[in-house]
């Protein structure tokens, strides 16, 4: 699924699986939401590459660079990132599953 994208010089986020906003408008739940779908092994994760020269907004050039930086350094070491993240919560999931 595309997550982030630039169209007609503008950078957008996937805010419920068919819309797209501007990026400027992304809030914290719509961020948890990405890493939601990140993380999720069942998804596909996708973004378009940061590109300075197809964005005209000189905001979304700030917020899109940060936002691949991170989501590429999270897909890149995804596996590594849910092995440690069951590690840490292992006992908390066999002491409370049903």
């Amino acid at each position: 699924m595309k997550c982030l994208r630039i169209k007609n010089g503008k950078c957008q986020f996937c805010h419920n699986g068919n819309d797209y906003i501007d990026v400027d408008r992304i809030g914290k739940d719509d961020i948890l939401k990405l890493l939601d779908i990140a993380t999720d092994e069942e998804l596909d994760f996708e973004m378009d590459e940061f590109d300075d020269d197809k964005i005209k907004n000189p905001v979304h050039k700030i917020i899109y660079r940060n936002l691949c930086e991170k989501f590429s350094e999270l897909l890149n070491h995804k596996s590594q990132f849910l092995d440690e993240s069951e590690a840490v919560y292992k006992d908390a999931l066999q002491k409370y599953k049903i």
